[in-house]
């Protein structure tokens, strides 16, 4: 009983096509389908730039651990410098 059923659902869709018209209807369809497609495309983004941020965490935490001072540079100098400091020993 928490979710209205298929005769709700269509009673409120005849209502709908009452009220608004067949051109409104499908104006707000279109609509909505625009919002969702843009809300799914953030939704699966974002977990993409939380581990970009881990892949570099994990690159400067390596470089210290080696005992490359990485304040001021960027993570092609950090691992430009990671490189250098393995194949010297």
């Amino acid at each position: 009983m928490n979710s209205p059923g298929l005769l709700e659902l269509v009673v409120i869709l005849f209502l709908a096509w009452a009220f608004l018209g067949p051109q409104k209807m499908m104006e707000g369809a279109r609509s909505l389908g625009k919002a969702y497609r843009e809300f799914r495309g953030y939704a699966t983004a974002a977990p993409l730039g939380s581990d970009d941020v881990t892949e570099k965490e994990k690159i400067r935490s390596s470089a210290e651990k080696l005992g490359i001072d990485t304040a001021g540079m960027n993570q092609n100098e950090i691992k430009t410098a990671m490189v250098e400091k393995l194949s010297n020993e």
